[in-house]
């Protein structure tokens, strides 16, 4: 594991939670430190520790080549994998001209209240999705 995925795991960590949750109608199933069983289903959810869960982001970020992003616009695009999933994530990257962190969180922040403009049930749900891209930006210094 790289120093840099090191330093910017303790903020997906801090906002995905670090414990185990089964929340009726979330699609992603069970969850723990994240990870859910809809996109891990060889993963025994409930028994993950923080160690194999921090294997499984290590092997997402070597997948989707943060590392090879600029400073900033790498954790960025992580912090939307995770919490919008890679679809979502190169498609908020492509609406970032000029691929920087910041271009990057103002999409998925307008993306955020476009969901709740098209599906107001998840209005509940837009302060914590703009307290993490805040929180983020305040931890990049943008």
């Amino acid at each position: 594991m790289t120093p840099r995925f090191l330093n910017f795991m303790p903020f997906i960590l801090k906002w995905e939670g670090e414990t185990y949750e089964n929340v009726q109608g979330d699609p992603g199933g069970p969850t723990h430190y994240g990870i859910d069983k809809e996109s891990h289903p060889g993963v025994d959810i409930r028994n993950l520790t923080k160690q194999g869960a921090l294997e499984i982001y290590f092997q997402e970020w070597g997948k989707e080549q943060c590392e090879l992003l600029p400073d900033g616009l790498g954790e960025a695009y992580f912090n939307a994998c995770v919490n919008c999933g890679v679809g979502r994530a190169v498609k908020l990257l492509n609406h970032a001209p000029h691929h920087t962190a910041a271009e990057f969180l103002t999409a998925q922040e307008e993306f955020y209240r476009a969901l709740v403009r098209g599906h107001p049930a998840l209005g509940k749900f837009l302060r914590g999705w703009l307290n993490r891209t805040s929180d983020l930006r305040k931890l990049l210094q943008l």
